[in-house]
């Protein structure tokens, strides 16, 4: 996990909790052996998530700007793994041992919940928290404009810093996609499909849809002929 997101073991879960459970444990002891070790692994699994969360939530309110690719490495890559990876060592230990001592596979349903549960919370957070660094980066890091500005009613231009930070954040066949969607923003009226719609309460940034679960970053920028948008940024919105 990367380094930005500090908890408890390292892992939301770890199967190395559960290693106490044997099959070989007498039949009218297992149950009762069994149960405080799935508990601890529960209560172990929901302590690393309150963790996970305090920490990148820590992010966003010290605006670690140079968290934002990690973020999205655990939101759409890491997390997900662990999630899978976690619920798949559970379903192994079940077949190795509880369908032994069958008296057992009740104790597991919670357990698998909860760490699906955990590791949803943490890349919901994940997330947010991007998204939220993303505008700040937009407030915090403004770029300038990078071409003549266009648009043949609505005024925009990309900031010399968005292809750098939309390679971050999206492949090139999205990208591509994103750039021929930009070009409408330059319609007059703009379209409705694209959304367009303030990013927050500031009223300094807004949004608008850059293709699939994607959107610009748009800050308001003026000239001498008015306001115009300039594109700062793109990315996965946050669920």
């Amino acid at each position: 996990m990367s380094a930005f997101l500090s908890f408890p073991d390292d892992t939301l879960f770890d199967a190395g909790w559960l290693s106490a459970l044997s099959d070989e444990v007498p039949r009218t002891e297992a149950l009762d052996r069994a149960r405080p070790v799935v508990a601890d692994a529960i209560a172990r699994t929901d302590a690393a998530g309150a963790a996970a969360l305090a920490s990148i939530e820590a992010l966003v309110e010290r605006a670690a700007l140079d968290a934002i690719q990690a973020l999205l490495a655990a939101e759409t890559v890491e997390l997900p793994d662990a999630a899978a990876a976690g619920e798949r060592s559970i379903h192994e230990l079940m077949s190795r041992v509880a369908y032994k001592r069958r008296e057992l596979m009740p104790l597991f349903p919670e357990l698998i919940a909860r760490v699906a549960a955990v590791h949803a919370a943490a890349i919901h957070a994940c997330g947010n928290a991007r998204w939220r660094l993303m505008a700040a980066r937009a407030r915090m890091q403004p770029g300038r404009p990078s071409s003549p500005i266009q648009g043949a009613g609505t005024r925009y231009v990309k900031s010399d810093r968005f292809d750098a930070r939309a390679a971050e954040s999206l492949p090139g066949i999205d990208r591509t996609r994103a750039d021929r969607i930009l070009k409408r923003l330059g319609e007059a009226p703009v379209p409705d499909e694209l959304e367009l719609r303030p990013l927050d309460g500031g009223g300094d940034l807004w949004t608008i849809k850059a293709g699939g679960i994607s959107r610009f970053i748009l800050r308001v920028e003026r000239d001498r002929r008015g306001p115009f948008y300039m594109v700062e940024d793109v990315g996965p919105q946050a669920a």
